[in-house]
């Protein structure tokens, strides 16, 4: 009933026009047996979700049968669930297990991919071959690198006093708050360390000369690079008894500053340096024409990887979206064939805010009143926030790029 509930007042929307909400963001837990098929004692709510995401992009959906869930089904505190955006925490090494209520990521390092790139690969006409030896070398220093950025800003973290923030200590919203007394060091210790990563597909580009769509040899190396992150960051918990992990970074301003320091440094180089972002985490590069199952086949193996978080995301026409039974296919081929732990749907939403009128508009004008005062709204890294058109320079541009996969 309360899931029926949300899920009845995302479709209805807020306000006299019936707009969608930007926030809360919800998130559908798929899972066979409970709801994903026809038979599951929850699949009429599975319906009214598809319902609900077909008129307004939420909920997402995370995959609670994803081999990489962990789950204790004695246990609803390690039942899989992730941020709105994609965060998700993994094993606590400090004894909370699989637990996932009460815990976040602390603090997140990114590393820019398409810098080491550029320096040992054929971009820049200085080789004919990537120096791979070369880049192995310099990304091993990069991961150090972004070990102790992510301990020192840790050592700051956990100075802090419980009475910063008594919500959360006094109520214990987060685990071991019953044990912050003078600093918040018990409580922090359970979270994660995220070292993340931007610009898989510039980064291939860079070296290879195609990006990891368009080449075997470039998403076989791609693997290779989040494989390392992942292993890396199990070796730097142990080494330092605390949680670090692999994140597929939703950069926001980075993807736009990053590039325009490389471009400031190596010059504008053709799909790696000259448009105003870099693609984010190992996505497929946004303009890239693909089809909506290649799309999903090419991203699904770096996820098992990506234990701090990452998302999936189909990209579609407004027409498209409302066919719910192709939805739920794309949702199932994802998730039982694929093994993807998050998935999400865009699409445009463009409302009139003078007669109302809510739907894809193409042109400057309400096609029902004629008016210009529109709001756009796209979801630009994880969450729906404002008309994109409010963002930088780059996003805006990203979004812009984007090619329907429901159209190829």
């Amino acid at each position: 009933m309360v899931s029926k509930g949300l899920l009845n007042a995302s479709i209805a929307g807020i306000g006299k026009f019936h707009k969608t909400s930007i926030f809360p963001i919800s998130i559908f837990q798929y899972k066979k047996g409970v709801n994903a098929n026809p038979g599951d004692p929850n699949y009429d709510i599975m319906q009214k979700a598809l319902e609900s995401l077909s008129k307004r992009i939420y909920p997402n959906f995370i995959n609670c049968d994803f081999s990489e869930a962990h789950e204790d089904p004695n246990d609803p505190d390690t039942l899989f669930a992730g941020m709105g955006c994609r965060t998700n925490v993994g094993y606590d090494i400090n004894g909370l297990g699989y637990k996932r209520q009460g815990r976040g990521n602390n603090v997140p390092n990114t590393i820019i991919l398409p810098k080491l790139a550029i320096e040992h690969g054929i971009c820049l006409g200085e080789r004919s071959e990537a120096d791979l030896d070369g880049f192995w070398k310099d990304f091993e220093d990069t991961l150090k690198l972004a070990e102790e950025g992510l301990l020192e800003r840790y050592s700051i973290m956990i100075r802090q006093s419980p009475k910063a923030a008594p919500f959360m200590y006094r109520n214990h919203t987060i685990q071991g708050a019953e044990n912050c007394n003078i600093t918040v060091e018990n409580a922090l210790k359970h979270n994660s360390l995220a070292i993340g990563y931007i610009g898989i597909a510039e980064m291939c580009v860079a070296l290879f000369g195609k990006n990891h769509v368009e080449s075997d040899k470039a998403r076989e190396f791609a693997l290779k690079v989040v494989k390392r992150i992942n292993e890396f960051a199990k070796e730097a918990s142990e080494r330092n008894h605390l949680n670090f992990a692999c994140y597929a970074t939703p950069a926001e301003a980075l993807c736009t500053k990053a590039v325009r320091a490389l471009r400031k440094q190596y010059g504008v180089i053709k799909d790696v340096t000259d448009r105003e972002y870099l693609t984010n985490s190992h996505h497929v590069p946004v303009w890239q024409k693909i089809g909506i199952y290649k799309k999903l086949e090419i991203e699904a193996p770096f996820c098992k990887y990506a234990t701090g978080g990452c998302i999936t995301y189909v990209e579609l026409d407004s027409m498209f979206v409302q066919n719910t039974k192709a939805i739920e296919k794309i949702i199932h081929y994802a998730f039982d064939e694929l093994d993807i732990p998050y998935l999400a749907f865009n699409f445009p939403i463009d409302d009139c805010n003078k007669c109302g009128f809510s739907g894809e508009i193409t042109g400057d004008t309400c096609p029902q009143c004629g008016s210009k005062d529109i709001t756009r709204l796209r979801r630009v890294t994880g969450y729906l926030t404002t008309d994109y058109r409010n963002f930088n320079d780059g996003k805006i541009a990203e979004v812009n790029d984007r090619v329907k996969h429901s159209l190829i």
